[in-house]
């Protein structure tokens, strides 16, 4: 294993994104659902830091209710649960949410194996213009690094309508 994780590291540079702290102020900070708890806890380190002024959890309710409960938090915080189940169904939501909100721009927080096919969803969608964080890469990624290119695949062929 320690001869992969290089090997893995080294793939997934070609994943990574520009910084948070690089991006232009957002309106909301979206937690895409999934690789639990990193991808939750960096979208609340990003909105307690003043990344935006709303933290959007996608299935917040089941996530981190006591999050969704909480009264002294520098930021709002939101949460819905997409239809369907997917990727793609979490871009309708922040679409939606940007659209009843007036949102312009969004920071997604997802893992990095994941960015590359978050951005073609969320780009195929009317959301607003969005900036991507990676949650970072451990070794138990690798299953979804491998799988990744072919879930990429099909959005580019067979799901190519919003």
């Amino acid at each position: 294993m320690r001869t992969v994780f290089p090997l893995v590291r080294r793939l997934a540079t070609g994943y990574l994104v520009r910084t948070p702290a690089s991006s232009p102020a957002a309106d909301a900070v979206v937690a895409l659902d999934g690789d639990r708890p990193r991808r939750v806890r960096a979208a609340v380190a990003l909105a307690a830091r003043g990344a935006a002024p709303v933290l959007v959890v996608v299935r917040g309710d089941a996530v981190v209710p006591e999050l969704l409960a909480a009264a002294q938090l520098p930021f709002d915080v939101l949460s819905f649960v997409p239809i369907p189940s997917t990727t793609r169904g979490e871009a309708r939501g922040v679409a939606a949410l940007a659209r009843a909100h007036g949102w312009r721009h969004v920071v997604v927080v997802t893992s990095t194996y994941h960015v590359p096919r978050a951005r073609l969803i969320f780009r195929r969608l009317e959301a607003p213009t969005s900036s991507f964080a990676a949650a970072g890469l451990a070794v138990r990624d690798v299953r979804h690094l491998l799988l990744e290119p072919a879930k990429a695949l099909l959005a580019l062929t067979l799901r190519r309508t919003p």
